[in-house]
């Protein structure tokens, strides 16, 4: 996935995780999670609530479908990641196995965070020239529009599955979410002090001290807010 906001708006994994702990995972499309006793391979069962945007159930097809699809044709990191996930076995409509090549504590997290897409989506299109095929994923947003190289626009999901669900509870607020493309640093930073948009996640020093300043940072219009490690 490289099209920012994907990860978590559209496609969900089996498990998702806590912001406030080092790396613990909670059940999502995933109702319930078995791991070996020799710890070389994880059963999933998935929730039967689980739905894709466009209504479709989440089955274990689905899963193992994305999983395949990713680790062959996505960005090599994921078969870097992946490499150590042998395979995946699909035991029932809403039931997966995946085998792992050794023991390894963290391989059944790890696989729990597959994003999950509808092999519908995908049909009998060569995964690599999907990019104008607007996806479908089962999380709490959905692709409204697009340009090429310029943004995207998420839409919230007014039948999104999981809305009371205690891992999305609260969460996911926004109508819309939109997410704007810049090449060039000064220009995306002129662009934030012009109020084309609305936050910036500021990771280097020099920018910080020397080029977000001004008058809207005086007046508190644009607000600068250093976050604790």
């Amino acid at each position: 996935v490289t099209v920012v906001g994907l990860a978590g708006t559209v496609f969900e994994p089996l498990m998702v995780s806590s912001l406030d702990e080092p790396y613990s995972l909670y059940g999502h499309l995933a109702e319930d999670i078995q791991i070996a006793s020799d710890k070389k391979s994880v059963i999933f069962r998935l929730n039967p609530a689980a739905r894709f945007s466009d209504g479709s159930s989440v089955t274990a097809q689905d899963v193992k479908f994305t999983f395949e699809t990713i680790k062959k044709k996505g960005h090599p990191f994921y078969r870097f990641l992946w490499a150590d996930i042998k395979r995946a076995q699909i035991l029932g409509r809403r039931s997966i196995k995946f085998s792992f090549t050794r023991v390894y504590p963290e391989l059944p997290l790890i696989t729990a965070q597959i994003p999950v897409f509808s092999r519908k989506w995908v049909g009998d299109t060569p995964f690599e020239k999907l990019s104008r095929t607007l996806p479908i994923g089962s999380g709490p947003y959905v692709v409204e529009k697009y340009r090429l190289g310029k943004g995207v626009t998420y839409k919230r999901n007014p039948r999104y599955w999981a809305a009371n669900k205690n891992t999305r509870r609260g969460m996911f607020n926004f109508d819309r979410i939109v997410y704007k493309y810049y090449k060039d640093e000064t220009v995306r930073l002129e662009a934030l002090k012009a109020g084309e948009f609305h936050f910036l996640h500021e990771n280097y020093s020099k920018l910080w001290a020397l080029e977000h300043i001004g008058p809207k940072y005086d007046s508190g219009r644009i607000k600068k807010e250093l976050f604790a490690h």
